[in-house]
Order: C-alpha cells, then structure tokens, then sequence
C-alpha cells in the first residue's frame, strides 16, 4: 500500500532563506504568528523533531537535507518549495551563523578567510555535508531535478527580497489558491525582516525556546548576535575580495547560470 502524500517540504541549503518563507506559509495558512516557538508546531524542523512526530505530522515541513529516496518521509511528499540563494550570499550568512553557534566573541578578516578557502573546497559548508545536506549544489540540484516526480515551487531568495508580496501571491497559489489579497498581503506584512526581528527580541526576552532562542545560546545572544542578522541581499560581492568572488563563480558558475544570476 503506498504512503499518503501529505507532506508539503519548505527546503533549502542552509541559510537562504528557509525561515523567512516558513514564517509568510504559516502566517498565511494559519494567521498572525505571535511568536518563532509556534512554528515548532505548525511546520516542524525536520532536523529537530522525533521520527515519530513526524510520523504523526501532516503539512509543512522544513528541510535543509538534499532530496532523495533516503529522505525521512520522501514517500509522503505531496509537494515542495524550494529557497534558493547566491551561494556567496549564502557563505557569509553561514559564516556569522557559525560564529553565532560558537559562541565567538568576535570575527576577523583571517578566520573570515580561512572559512571562504572551505566553503569553496568543498561546494559548501562541510558541516552539512557531513549532515545529509550535500554541497550548494547538490542540495539545489537534488531539489529542482526533483521536479519530474514531484510539484516544486522554486523561488530565489533574490526575487523574494526584491518583491515579497509578488512571491507571497505565488505561494498561496500554490498551497491555498483561495486566499484573499488581504490575506496575502497581511502575511506578507507579517513576516517582514523587521517583524521577525521584533519576534526575535520577544522570544528571547520571554527565553522562548524556538528559531530564535536556545539555552545554549545565551553567550552568543547577551554578545549581542541575532539570527535575524541583515536578511541583505549582496553581502557576498560586498565582503568577498575580487579574487574570492571569481573562485566563488568558478565553482558554482554552470549553475548559477542555469538559475538566472549574473556568474561575475
């Protein structure tokens, strides 16, 4: 008997964007989210929940694991949305997201440099390799080849930052052809860099323990280090030397070009 397809995956390579769309899905299916914790629920973590809540789950779900038949659940896909993003872009956000993780006090040029000289040997971040996420690429690659066996919606961090409420009327489409512009639109709203930013201080005033806020955390956090960094678009031309940017568009050019952004 074949599995009941009713998983709707929200996924991505790490830091490109993942949260942002999880946040404007679950403020437009399920109303104004108050807090970053309620999203534990709504749509889980895959990487955090039991494989029996997600046995028990039905809907949204994130992911950062590349896809394939080893994917927990992959026989339950009903459908996915896919965040793709500058993979220079996506660097530094992993950067600073490591060092928040860390607990470092401070960043400099040379630790900042030794990280680009990975990241680009080894197509990615080599923690998440080891986690199941693959390369940049294979993560991307995994996802959009995907497209022949089940429904994927791709949208590129780029295209969301540039115009939100247009990527917010491409998800409800999606997922719930039936909403309202105002719905859309409130959502949109809803989710925005600022709002999240503002969850963000909430859910760690209240330790909330969520996206936002973890125990373990709290160093990081009193050092003044935010999840919701910049949410910028451009970071990687901006801290990336001339000489990082070509080997960065050596790396990934063939795709980056498949995907429509300028390979310079």
């Amino acid at each position: 008997m074949s599995a009941t397809r009713n998983i709707v995956w929200i996924a991505s390579y790490p830091k490109s964007g993942n949260t942002w769309v999880r946040f404007m899905l679950c403020n437009l299916l399920f109303g104004r989210q108050e807090s970053a914790a309620a999203l534990g629920t709504l749509a889980p973590d895959i990487h955090e929940i039991t494989p029996e809540a997600l046995t028990a789950h039905a809907g949204l779900v994130k992911t950062h694991f590349a896809y394939s038949a080893a994917l927990p659940a992959a026989d339950r896909t009903a459908a996915a949305i896919y965040v793709v993003r500058h993979p220079a872009d996506v660097l530094v956000s992993n950067y600073y997201y490591a060092q928040r993780s860390a607990g470092a006090a401070s960043e400099s040029r040379v630790d900042f440099d030794r990280y680009v000289d990975r990241f680009v040997e080894c197509g990615g971040d080599p923690r998440w390799r080891q986690f199941g996420m693959g390369s940049w690429e294979e993560n991307v690659r995994s996802w959009i080849g995907a497209r022949g066996e089940i429904r994927v919606l791709a949208i590129r961090y780029e295209d969301l930052s540039a115009d939100p409420r247009k990527i917010g009327g491409l998800l409800a489409k999606y997922l719930r052809s039936a909403s309202t512009g105002q719905e859309i639109d409130a959502a949109v709203a809803n989710s925005s860099f600022a709002r999240m930013r503002e969850l963000e201080d909430a859910d760690i005033q209240a330790q909330r323990v969520g996206i936002f806020y973890k125990p373990y955390l709290q160093a990081a956090i009193d050092s003044g280090r935010r999840f919701m960094r910049s949410g910028a678009v451009g970071d990687g031309s901006r801290l990336l030397t001339l000489e990082q940017r070509s080997r960065v568009a050596n790396r990934f050019g063939t795709l980056l070009g498949e995907l429509g952004y300028r390979i310079a």
